[in-house]
């Protein structure tokens, strides 16, 4: 495949995960654009099919095999690419599958349009865990059908939970250098993303591989001195750096968004400690109040793991109750899901499915019930919300979400579309917050 000489070659990717695929997906797409490959809106019209997989579940590596069928039988002549985080320990789950011509690990993603026009199959990089050459970070100058733009700034982890998958296929945290992560936010802001939504697999790490030990609220005093009209959004940080400085630093700064997506995972401390969670349920109260007391308004969204090893129903009623307690704005539940190679996976005292499913089925009705009780204090109170560039396809209404990352929807014309508007909250019921343009 010589790109040079054939400039039509037309792919589509599929992107499975988190907001750091999302990213890695956008950086992909304008590195093979400018490589001369077109990208095609349909799957049914494209040479090159990219699946950017997700393994933090059994569910994800389905999905991701899943997606292989399926375009194999839209287009049986096209060219299959594998990437992502499912390719980096399973490639040889997909290597025997019709139609794969590519397995490329994350490091090697800025070298896409290179493997495929030199028809590389198989390749074996560096080894992603010991880093032994510059890791080379992708950026983005667009973010494609968004209102809001994600820029990664970090990339591993080193907790090792017991449950999670990812530090065997990330390698260890490494940090974005300042000055890269300063010009990328530049270039979106000057296309006019009116949000900027900063990633990473352990955000809070940012800058601790530094000379120096740089932190994440170095990255915001730097972002706060861009121009522009914008604001600033984290997508996750762990507990352990939500300090007093960074809960003052957010208080202090009306462009840094009042939400904070903290990662709880149970409310047990028995559970906590086998799954390597580096803190107590009362300690994670006391953080949530002191966050709460420290930053008015704030949103909080976390994510809980049911039915891990050795959870009975005392410390599953232990973790419902801190749900209640803290009243997130939203909360990702998830099941348990058993991972090769991670402490957890030989674990035993495994969990019925039907015990799952009941504990799944009670705490997103206490989820639900949370975020409803978080909300309702806003009712009749204006909130600055950044619309959404589709509508909600039930109702047809504008959607969009407010800097403490409460979900609301309201009437207006396209041209609110991908603008922060102010808009006053009228009515909200466990399911939706609805309101009017404030004029």
């Amino acid at each position: 495949m010589n790109t040079k000489n054939s400039p039509s070659y037309r792919f589509f990717i599929k992107t499975l995960g988190c907001k750091v695929n999302q990213y890695e997906s956008q950086a992909m797409r304008e590195i093979l654009v400018k490589a001369g490959f077109r990208e095609c809106l349909s799957k049914e019209t494209a040479d090159i099919y990219i699946i950017n997989t997700c393994t933090v579940t059994h569910k994800a590596d389905t999905e991701s095999r899943y997606w292989t069928g399926v375009f194999h039988k839209t287009n049986p002549k096209a060219k299959i690419v594998i990437t992502g985080c499912c390719a980096e320990k399973d490639a040889g789950a997909f290597s025997f599958l019709p139609g794969i011509s590519n397995i490329i690990k994350n490091e090697d993603k800025p070298r896409i349009a290179e493997m495929l026009t030199g028809h590389r199959r198989g390749v074996t990089p560096r080894r992603c865990a010991t880093y032994d050459e510059p890791h080379r970070f992708l950026s983005i100058t667009d973010f494609k059908d968004h209102a809001k733009a994600f820029v990664k700034i970090q990339d591993g982890c080193n907790n090792f939970c017991a449950y999670c998958k990812v530090p065997y296929v990330r390698g260890p945290s490494i940090s974005k250098p300042l000055k890269d992560v300063v010009e990328e936010v530049g270039t979106l802001v000057s296309k006019g993303f009116r949000e900027i939504v900063l990633t990473g697999i352990c955000l809070g790490a940012w800058g601790s591989d530094f000379q120096g030990k740089l932190s994440i609220i170095d990255i915001l005093k730097a972002l706060n001195n861009i121009n522009g009209d914008f604001r600033i959004r984290l997508s996750s940080i762990e507990p352990k750096y939500v300090t007093d400085e960074f809960i003052d630093f957010i208080a202090k700064n009306k462009r840094i968004c009042r939400h904070l997506h903290i990662p709880i995972q149970s409310g047990d401390d028995q559970i906590l400690a086998s799954m390597n969670r580096p803190y107590t349920a009362q300690q994670l109260k006391d953080l949530i109040v002191k966050v709460k007391r420290g930053i008015e308004g704030v949103g909080i969204t976390t994510d809980i793991l049911v039915g891990f090893p050795g959870e009975s129903d005392k410390s599953f009623r232990n973790t419902v109750n801190l749900i209640k307690e803290i009243q997130p704005a939203r909360t990702h539940i998830f099941p348990f899901s058993k991972r090769d190679g991670t402490v957890a996976c030989n674990m035993p005292e495994d969990i019925s499915p039907d015990v799952i499913k009941s504990r799944l089925q009670r705490m997103r009705i206490t989820a639900i019930t949370a975020s409803y009780l978080y909300r309702e204090p806003f009712r009749n109170k204006s909130l600055d919300v950044l619309v959404e560039s589709k509508r909600e396809k039930h109702s047809g209404k504008l959607i969009g979400y407010s800097d403490n990352y409460i979900r609301v929807m309201f009437d207006g014309p396209d041209a609110l579309m991908k603008t922060i508007v102010p808009v006053k909250i009228e009515e909200l019921n466990l399911t939706y917050t609805l309101g009017a343009e404030k004029t």
